[in-house]
Parts: C-alpha cells; structure tokens; sequence
C-alpha cells in the first residue's frame, strides 16, 4: 500500500493511499467469508449459502466494509510510519471496488505537535488560605441571626447598616411601577411598613444610598435608574422615581455567644461550637488551596505552550459551552427573546471558554503521557459512578449507553486529564500568607 501525507495548518492533514488490486481482493474475499457465516437467504440454511452467493447479494454492503477497514489500515499505518496521532478522519474519497487498485483520501486531524516546560520547576504559587477569628465569628453569626433582637434607634439619622421600615411607592415615566411593568418584583413596586436592610445591593443601585441621613417621619423622594442588565427587560435602563416615608429606624444586634446560646442554636458549648467551626473552614480552606493550585498551574501551561488548536474541535466545545451558558440562564428565568439579544455576547464568551478547554485538554493529554499516567479500572468505575449519582441514573444502564456510544475512551480521557492534573497541582507551591499586624 502506497501512503503520502500531506501536513496543512490548523492540524488538518490529506491521507492518499493506494491499495494494490490484490490486496483489496483479498479484503474482499475475507469479509465476504465472514458474511457468509451468518448469512440468511432463501433456499439455504443460515450459513450454508455458497460464498459467490452472499459475494453477490451483499456486494456494496461487503464493498463498504473493505474501504472502511483498508482506511483504517491506511490511517494507522501513517500514523506509525510519521510518527502521528490521529484524533479523527473525515471527508472519506475513493475510487470503484473492484479488480484495479483502489485509490483512497482523507481529511485528518492530527493532534497538535508541542513541547512542554519543565513541569517539576513550574514556577508557579499561590498564596495559602488562612482561617482566622472572624472568619468563625462571621460563620457562627450566621446561625445567631436566628436570635437576632431589633431596637428601635430614636437619638440619630438613618446610615447603611440598618433596617429602614418604610412606607413608599414607585412610577416609571409617571405611571406606577405596578402598572407600568406587572412582572417586577412586589417589593420594587411598593407598599407599608416593608423593612429594607440599609446596603448597596438591596433593592435598586442607589436607593438605599438617597435615603441615608434621613430621619423618622421624613418624606425623601430617590431617583434611580434599572442595571443593564436587569432580569426585567422592560425596565432596564429605565428611571424609576420612589415617594418614600421613614416611619422607623432598626438595629440589629445577635446575642453574645455563651454556653446557653450554643445548646440553644446547636446543641454544644460555645467552645465546641467554635472548634467545630473552625475544622470545617480549615477543611474548606485545604479544599480551595487545592482548587487555585489546579487551575493556577493549568493556566499558567496554557498561556505557557504555544500551538495550533484544531478549529473543529473548539467549535464543538464551543457548541457544548453554549448549551451549558443557555440552560443556566434558562433557570435564572431569562427569556428565549432575551437570550435571542445576547448570542453574539454567548457565543464570543463560549468560543474563548472553548479555547481554554480544547487546549488544556491537549497539554493534560500529553502531560499524562510523558509521565506515564494511566487510569485504573476502579478509578473508571468511580468516575461512571460519579457521573451516574449526578445524572441520577443507575450505573449500569450508563455503561450500557456508553458501550454503544463508544464513549468509555473519552471517559477514561477524563481520567486520565484529571489525574494528570492532580500531578500538575503537586507541583505548585504555596507562599505562606504574611501576618496581619
């Protein structure tokens, strides 16, 4: 067989074998053996149709089957000889089956030809997480809210901070908020006695800030304008002026932490109660040191390592990370309108997302390689059960789909990328965070 490789950019490469007329006979004589072996037709037992028979009936069919397995033969054959990987093959041209030699083309994409640095000197750390005092008091506050006491505040102004009790309505272009767009929030709209906590993010950018100095039983009128991007279309951008009332100012405050708030709100002492605290963001800090090594170190070998990526493939990726960016906004209840106005805004932050993906994944793959990393047929098992729990599907019937997708390659891919970035991870180093004063 006579096989010529012609490398092109962006990965792509043309394949053109010749089979020799004989061995496509041969290949042909092979299979339709093979078919004979199963074949039923009339007037014969399954199987024991004579062999010019089923060469007849099933001609294209056995015809097929030599192009696509003398293909193959071509392709690993390249492979080999040049020294290539081969990710996929397509746009398949060939000649007639028959008794001349048998010409063959095909596209391939071939893997991206690179070199990585010196992973055991990376380079690269980041900075430990510490758990301190107030990060205990912040989470343990949490649960004190539920024992929260309000006093009335008479003696000054109201400040961020604090809960206003107010009375106020809202309009748009001179109608009420209500009329003008049903679909907002009830709270935008208006009402009596609605309590707002006194910060930037409540309500709309602005509000609470036009109300700050006022004092109780003083009328403001605050003017602010809708985000960008509002969850509501109708009203972004929008000038929305609000008639409001201070009927009241409140304080806030959570009890001290004692034995007896302890058992009340956890059932332990305080001391335990904050021990326990303590392990768990000790653990979740070891977690995110974990997390920023991984995606520091994978980020510094992509901006790192310079090749092609093939175009097909960051398409492809690109395609699933939009299908991801659509279903998440879908459950934050955008639109398809709305998701309509912003594809061009999806499809740029995919392809750029896709890139990073396809790449890291080509830098991983090779990195697993030249450290001879492998995955175990338990550390297969436990991902598909992973990937089952998380589809909430038993384990068997996804085997099973996977199996007939030929899918179990590009799970054990997964693996295998994601064992070599625990290796890579294992590199990183962690800087010691300086000492408040």
């Amino acid at each position: 067989m006579e096989i010529t490789v012609d490398k092109q950019p962006n990965c792509l490469a043309t394949l053109r074998a010749t089979v020799p007329a004989g061995t496509v006979k041969k290949k042909i004589e092979k299979l339709a053996a093979e078919y004979q072996k199963s074949a039923k037709l009339p007037g014969f037992r399954p199987g024991k149709a004579p062999l010019p028979v089923v060469a007849r009936k099933y001609k294209e069919a056995i015809a097929e089957d030599a192009v696509k397995d003398l293909l193959r033969e071509a392709v690993d054959q390249a492979a080999k000889d040049n020294k290539l990987t081969v990710l996929n093959a397509f746009d398949l041209q060939h000649g007639e089956v028959g008794e001349n030699d048998l010409d063959l083309s095909v596209k391939l994409t071939l893997e991206p030809d690179f070199a990585l640095p010196d992973v055991e000197n990376l380079g690269v750390e980041v900075l430990e997480e510490v758990v301190t005092e107030e990060h205990v008091s912040g989470n343990i506050n949490v649960l004190l809210e539920r024992m929260a006491e309000f006093t009335d505040i008479k003696d000054r102004a109201l400040q961020m901070g604090d809960y206003a009790v107010l009375d106020y309505d809202a309009s748009v272009e001179g109608k009420p908020l209500g009329e003008f767009c049903p679909e907002a929030p009830s709270t935008m709209k208006g009402g009596e006695g609605l309590w707002i906590v006194m910060e930037e993010e409540s309500m709309w950018p602005g509000f609470c800030a036009g109300l700050v100095g006022a004092k109780e039983g003083e009328d403001r009128t605050v003017e602010v304008t809708a985000p960008e991007d509002f969850g509501v279309p109708s009203l972004r951008g929008k000038k929305i002026t609000h008639q409001a009332k201070l009927k009241g100012i409140k304080a806030k405050k959570l009890p001290e932490l004692n034995d007896e708030v302890a058992q009340k709100i956890a059932g332990r002492s305080a001391e335990e109660l904050r021990t326990a605290f303590r392990e768990r963001l000790e653990a979740a800090a070891v977690e995110q040191i974990e997390r920023k090594k991984r995606a520091t170190a994978v980020e510094h070998l992509v901006k790192s390592v310079e090749f092609e990526i093939p175009a097909s493939m960051v398409m492809g990726e690109a395609r699933r990370v939009v299908r991801e960016i659509v279903e998440a906004e879908q459950t934050r209840g955008l639109s398809d309108e709305d998701l309509l106005s912003k594809k061009d805004e999806i499809f740029q932050h995919a392809q750029m997302g896709a890139q990073f993906r396809v790449k890291a994944d080509f830098i991983l793959t090779r990195l697993a390689r030249e450290q001879n990393i492998e995955a175990s047929r338990e550390e297969l098992a436990e991902h598909i059960a992973r990937m089952a729990q998380r589809l909430n599907m038993p384990m068997d019937k996804l085997v099973k789909q996977l199996v007939k997708r030929e899918a179990l390659g590009s799970v054990e891919g997964e693996v295998v990328r994601d064992k070599a970035l625990d290796f890579l991870a294992s590199k990183v180093k962690v800087k010691k965070a300086e000492a408040k004063a």
